[in-house]
């Protein structure tokens, strides 16, 4: 039996089956997502920022599972809003990309704005321009201490 899964919005593609199976339709099905094109957000960045062990990239979804069950929205804003700022030149990120992100890991939040309206009180977070936040030191560190990771991990 053989299984095949595409997420455009990650730039993932899965093939499952024999050997010959995948590398038949491997080099057709890059191609296509070539074609196809990937979506114009700073998502994928994040995907390819982490290095985890043997140099392989480190997901975000494994950033997630890293979290304690105790953790609420507002850790899970925080957590993606840093892991999108990371990856971007300008060092910021926005709560419509970082609640995409979360649903694009199966995580609805209640109220993104509110989540992030949260960790600007709690100053974890501060924002950079309208619309525009970047997490603090003080997020980064409460990151940390939640993940069990250091910045450098990341």
């Amino acid at each position: 039996m053989a299984k095949l899964r595409v997420n455009l919005q990650a730039g993932e593609f899965e093939v499952e089956g024999s050997e010959a199976f995948v590398e038949r339709y491997s080099a057709r099905i890059e191609a296509l997502l070539r074609r196809l094109g990937r979506p114009t957000t700073n998502m994928d960045a994040v995907e390819a920022m982490a290095i985890g062990p043997d140099d392989e990239p480190l997901p975000f979804g494994s950033w997630l599972q890293r979290l304690p069950r105790t953790a609420t929205d507002v850790d899970r804003m925080l957590l993606a809003g840093w892991r999108l700022q990371e990856a971007t030149a300008e060092n910021w990120f926005a709560t419509a990309d970082a609640n995409r992100l979360l649903i694009e890991h199966g995580i609805k939040l209640g109220n993104p704005s509110q989540s992030v309206k949260q960790n600007l009180i709690a100053k974890r977070a501060f924002l950079v321009q309208r619309g525009r936040y970047r997490v603090a030191q003080d997020g980064v560190r409460h990151l940390e201490q939640l993940t069990g990771m250091g910045a450098t991990d990341a």
